[in-house]
C-alpha cells in the first residue's frame, strides 16, 4: 500500500521540494576550513618544540610584544588565516600554562587576569590584534604580554590558512 502512495504525483512534488530545500540549506550554511566542508587548509609550524624561549628580567611592569607575520603565496585573492599560540612561563609542563589569576603577586592584586605567576614574578596576557594587507597578501598578528620580575617564557606558534605561505616570528620589548 505504501508503494502505491509513494507513486502519487503529489508525493513526487513533495520529495522534489524537500530536496530543493535541503540543497538551499547546504548552500547557505557557513563554510568552515575543514576536510568535511571540502575546503583545503594548510598548517604551518616549525619542527622545534618551542619557537622562542627566553629569560627576561625587569623590576617594573613592562610590555612585551610577540609578532607573527604570514605572507601568502598569492594563489587566493582573499585568503583566511588563524593564529594559534601556546605560551608558557617558568617551564613547559601543563602546570605552566596560563590560567586566570586571582591573587597577589609582587605586591599587586590581580583578579581574573589570564597569566602565570610563582607568587613573586608574573606575566599576563595584554591583548591581541590581527591586520591583513590585501596588496601584499600578508597577515600580521601582535600579541601583547605584561611582565614583572624574572620570567622564562616559551612560545609555540601554529598557523592554519586557506593557502600556503611563509611565516616569521619576532619579539619586541
Amino acid at each position: 500500500m505504501s508503494d502505491l502512495i509513494s507513486q502519487l504525483p503529489e508525493r513526487g512534488l513533495e520529495t522534489a521540494l524537500r530536496q530543493i530545500d535541503q540543497r538551499n540549506a547546504e548552500f547557505k550554511a557557513a563554510q568552515r576550513i575543514s576536510g568535511a566542508s571540502g575546503q583545503l587548509n594548510y598548517t604551518g609550524q616549525t619542527a622545534n618544540p618551542w619557537d622562542i624561549t627566553q629569560t627576561i628580567t625587569l623590576g617594573a611592569i613592562t610590555k612585551i610584544t610577540l609578532t607573527t607575520t604570514m605572507t601568502c603565496d598569492g594563489s587566493q585573492d582573499w585568503p583566511e588565516a588563524n593564529l594559534y599560540m601556546d605560551v608558557r612561563a617558568g617551564g613547559t609542563g601543563n602546570a605552566n600554562k596560563f590560567s586566570y589569576l586571582t591573587s597577589v603577586a609582587g605586591g599587586s592584586f590581580y583578579y581574573a587576569m589570564l597569566g602565570w605567576t610563582d607568587g613573586t614574578n608574573i606575566i599576563g596576557y595584554g591583548g591581541r590584534s590581527r591586520l591583513y594587507d590585501a596588496t601584499l597578501k600578508k597577515f600580521t598578528w601582535t600579541v601583547d604580554f605584561y611582565y614583572s620580575g624574572t620570567i622564562t617564557y616559551y612560545a609555540k606558534i601554529v598557523l592554519r590558512s586557506t593557502c600556503p605561505g611563509s611565516a616569521t616570528f619576532a619579539r619586541t620589548l
